[in-house]
């Protein structure tokens, strides 16, 4: 293995790129962001909606059934022909850092081989179960599990999303590979459009990083009211989601599994499919609460339906 006088600038880019990547996700909103208290989708508490109308209330606040499932769907088809200009801007950043990585991608696999050692191996492959097929599943039967103790209808809602995130990455990781088709690190150096197994696009890395918008969304969201102790909770864990992510996503290229680009461009992948099905259930919120508002009070009930 040839060692490059590149080292120290090799790694910096490696680094670099990959915490750029759910910057780069094609998403409405950030996941690590402060909402009011009263924010539909961001409640530990009952909310006036839920308290007036449990049943209406609980599908407004975390819909979940096939209704949103088909809301969903139409939405991460339709929202490439549907971006911002912020997102033109991210959809340029992330082909011109694949590009980068891909300049560089020789000398980042001889720098992160020339630099393996057994303890971090170990550590990596451990993390690496994050990338596994069998994860988002087990966290979704763990969510739906809890919602019936619980009684909370937002359990339901990440669960689904959870199943959701691993099925739309995993065919959107496919597609990449038939049009991505690069070649193994330990296959060669060919990189080919529209060919049958390709790798240009890491799946591992792309699940690993599929459930973090989900989990970070529903359940470690900043809000005005969290007390100290809450907030670096939620940081804390927010930061080992990413952490997590980005390990298997180096553990890709640790192990010669995949080029620098394709592990780069898997956690894109799963970071944008995690953010948007987010975008989606937040979205039916907001259209749900302007459609339809329940009051209470005492002794009265009312109900305004706008259009």
């Amino acid at each position: 293995m040839r060692r490059t006088s590149l080292s120290p600038r090799v790694a910096a880019i490696l680094l670099g790129c990959l915490s750029l990547s759910p910057t780069l996700s094609f998403s409405q909103t950030g996941d690590l962001r402060t909402l009011p208290e009263s924010a539909p989708g961001n409640v530990d508490t009952p909310s006036p909606v839920a308290s007036a109308a449990s049943a209406g209330g609980s599908q407004v606040e975390h819909p979940y059934g096939f209704r949103q499932i088909g809301l969903d769907t139409r939405y991460l088809v339709t929202r490439p022909a549907h971006l911002e200009r912020n997102g033109i801007v991210k959809i340029a950043l992330t082909a011109g850092t694949a590009g980068i990585l891909f300049l560089y991608r020789e000398d980042i696999r001889d720098w992160v081989q020339d630099h393996r050692n057994p303890e971090r191996d170990t550590m990596l492959n451990q993390v690496r179960i994050m990338g596994k097929g069998a994860f988002a599943p087990s966290l979704a039967l763990i969510a739906y599990g809890s919602s019936l103790i619980t009684k909370n209808p937002r359990e339901k809602e990440t669960s689904v999303l959870l199943l959701e995130s691993m099925g739309f990455t995993g065919a959107a990781t496919g597609i990449g590979q038939a049009i991505l088709a690069s070649q193994r690190p330990t296959e060669g150096t060919d990189v080919n459009l529209f060919a049958r197994r390709g790798h240009g696009v890491s799946g591992d890395a792309a699940l690993a990083a599929s459930v973090v918008p989900i989990l970070n969304r529903q359940y470690l969201t900043l809000r005005p009211g969290d007390s100290g102790g809450a907030r670096f909770g939620k940081v804390s864990a927010a930061a080992l989601l990413y952490a997590g992510a980005f390990l298997t996503g180096y553990q890709r290229v640790n192990s010669d599994a995949h080029w620098a680009p394709d592990a780069f461009l898997g956690l894109v992948t799963g970071f944008s499919v995690g953010q948007m099905l987010s975008d989606s259930h937040q979205k039916t919120r907001e259209e749900s609460s302007r459609r339809v508002d329940f009051s209470a009070g005492t002794g009265v009930f009312q109900a305004r339906i706008s259009f």
